[in-house]
């Protein structure tokens, strides 16, 4: 049976040849995506909406050229996130469709998920004020002629989610055991109670051997990965880059 590979995206099995989804489109390789021509006229119409959580009044820029660049210094400028490089976010058009990539790195361009999603190890997640990524777990080293280290017993954990802390520092660290790890801030595995931004039952990650699979379980705010590279982007998608969330509107182009 030939290799297969999963969309980072949607999660669909693809030949390893394929380059990209069968089911979504998107690039199955971080890299450069080709930004396909396609007439102007055959596009959709595209706005990018800051979203704001205490209800105030929200700004919507329509996409009018081929990009469309969030930052501190860019076509949406977000001056005031420290948290944001002066050029983040780029949207365009590949073809007829609108795909998004992060070109500034740092702290990282976060998208809501819609359906489950596999996290690879080194990817990372945010729920409310959490970020979090994942890390296998080494196996333990013998000592001086094959002796052993003596410890706790090892349940088999695999995988286990690291807090990143404000200023690059590590947090604590959870181990994730087989089968369904539920996040929450009053109920799970791992809770984090004095968030106020994570649902009380916010997310499973389900991990089976050394693959983990991450649900939202119907949290208030989402729960966001961060992007490994360009994807395509669908009408409602959010994105968390910094303390900002965005929002894309896209609309059918007019006959």
């Amino acid at each position: 049976m030939d290799a297969m590979e999963y969309c980072p995206r949607c999660d669909t099995e693809n030949p390893r040849d394929a380059s990209v989804c069968r089911a979504c489109g998107s690039p199955l390789r971080s890299g450069t995506m080709v930004m396909a021509v396609a007439s102007v006229a055959s596009r959709p119409q595209v706005s990018i909406r800051v979203v704001r959580a205490d209800g105030g009044p929200e700004s919507v820029v329509r996409m009018q050229r081929d990009t469309l660049t969030c930052g501190q210094q860019a076509d949406i400028s977000l001056t005031d996130d420290p948290f944001i490089m002066p050029l983040q976010v780029r949207f365009f058009f590949s073809g007829i469709r609108l795909a998004v990539e992060d070109v500034g790195g740092a702290n990282g361009v976060f998208v809501r998920l819609r359906q489950e999603r596999e996290l690879p190890p080194g990817g990372e997640l945010r729920l409310g004020r959490q970020r979090l990524v994942l890390e296998p777990i080494p196996t333990a080293a013998t000592g001086p002629g094959g002796t052993q280290v003596w410890g706790s017993p090892d349940p088999g954990y695999r995988l286990r989610l690291v807090q990143l802390l404000e200023g690059g520092l590590r947090g604590g660290a959870f181990p994730l055991r087989e089968g369904d790890n539920l996040l929450g801030r009053e109920q799970g595995d791992l809770t984090f109670p004095t968030d106020g931004f994570v649902s009380g039952r916010h997310a499973v990650l389900q991990v089976r051997q050394d693959r983990l699979q991450v649900r939202d379980v119907g949290s208030s705010n989402g729960t966001f990965i961060r992007l490994s590279g360009p994807t395509f982007v669908d009408n409602g998608d959010h994105f968390l880059i910094g303390r900002q969330l965005l929002r894309v509107e896209i609309q059918a182009p007019t006959s």
